[in-house]
């Protein structure tokens, strides 16, 4: 007789047989293609598969997690599938695989998970005094990262690296009490083919801030800490009003103790309404109310006192966990633009709006 027992499997239960005896059995997380069906294709017939799968549980930071039979799922194709020039919709430039959440600069904020945020990304200048990471962005695809203008316009770029979640270890790991540390040191230096800024950007009042860096050569996407973020492309995501809405800025900037932080950091908050964003730019420029108005229509604001991003998280994003063609992803809707001297101040932060830069963005990535 076959037995059975119940699981608790993103955000649902699931029947699993008793544990069968496989070769390969492992905690699903060190199996590339169950971690990739798990993050990037959660409907029922993943569920199925882990179901057939299962082979007992383990531990893996201090977590209990279920193993599973790792050949019994195949690999999913994991690459951007980019579109050759044939006239059909540039959507087919963006990945369909993208933006997954894991797990359940910044002010006022805590350190990210080591593959939390994998899409991130450091971009290094040539500085007198040697290279500085000054500016932060996220992978798009295989070939382009997206950023903010200022970070581009009139900077001696150096390159880009990907893959980083502490600048101060070449070995990047994640210590609990009574397991072994969680590590990862595969990191991708890239040089940059070409710059895209916005051809209307202005630095003050900020307008347009937003950029494309064009990688040389193709990133490389088979790694567990390297993966593009999801755009708001459809309909529903770029017509979503982000009033109230809560989300994530990531990066290495300035932290509450005055010091630039060399692991990679995250923050919550709430966007602003538009009404009050508007007063805040007016008051931040300290302009003409109607002047200010006219740049700040493709930006929105965000934060509360003592949680902010701040200088080093420029160009970095703004994200919220959103459906994203029928699954549970993160999408950048945002992108770190401007804001007040004092970082976690009452003034809120400015990020570009990438619901309204979508089709820029489109016109401007080849494969």
């Amino acid at each position: 007789m076959v037995m059975y027992i119940s699981c608790h499997y993103m955000g649902s239960y699931i029947i699993l047989k008793i544990p069968g005896i496989c070769n390969d059995c492992m905690v699903y997380t060190k199996c590339k293609a169950a971690f990739d069906h798990a993050t990037l294709k959660r409907d029922r017939e993943t569920m199925q598969m882990f179901s057939t799968a299962f082979c007992g549980m383990g531990y893996e930071n201090g977590e209990r997690i279920h193993k599973v039979c790792c050949s019994v799922f195949p690999p999913l194709n994991t690459m951007p599938s980019l579109d050759s020039r044939s006239g059909i919709s540039k959507d087919h430039l963006l990945p369909e695989m993208c933006g997954s959440i894991l797990g359940n600069r910044i002010f006022g904020g805590k350190y990210a998970k080591l593959y939390e945020f994998p899409w991130m990304a450091l971009i290094s200048y040539n500085r007198r005094y040697g290279p500085q990471f000054e500016c932060a962005g996220t992978i798009i695809n295989s070939k382009y990262i997206l950023t903010a203008a200022h970070c581009v316009v009139n900077k001696n770029i150096r390159d880009v690296r990907i893959g980083e979640f502490d600048v101060s270890t070449d070995m990047d790991c994640e210590y609990e009490a009574g397991v072994y540390p969680n590590c990862e040191n595969h990191i991708q230096n890239m040089r940059v083919e070409m710059a895209i800024p916005h051809s209307e950007y202005r630095r003050m009042p900020p307008t347009n801030d937003i950029a494309l860096l064009r990688m040389q050569g193709e990133i490389d996407f088979s790694h567990s800490n390297v993966e593009p973020i999801c755009l708001p492309i459809t309909p529903e995501l770029k017509n979503k009003v982000l009033d109230f809405k809560t989300g994530t800025v990531a990066g290495w900037g300035v932290t509450e103790t005055g010091t630039q932080a060399t692991k990679l950091m995250k923050v919550d908050f709430p966007v602003k309404s538009n009404s009050d964003c508007k007063m805040y730019f007016r008051n931040l420029l300290n302009q003409r109310f109607n002047e200010s108005m006219k740049t700040m229509k493709n930006q929105f604001c965000g934060g509360e006192f003592g949680k902010d991003s701040c200088s080093g998280d420029s160009g970095g994003p703004f994200m919220i966990k959103d459906f994203y063609k029928d699954v549970s992803r993160y999408v950048q809707y945002g992108i770190v633009s401007h804001g007040p001297k004092r970082c976690g101040s009452d003034t809120p932060g400015f990020y570009t709006d990438v619901t309204k830069y979508i089709n820029w963005i489109l016109d401007n990535i080849t494969d």
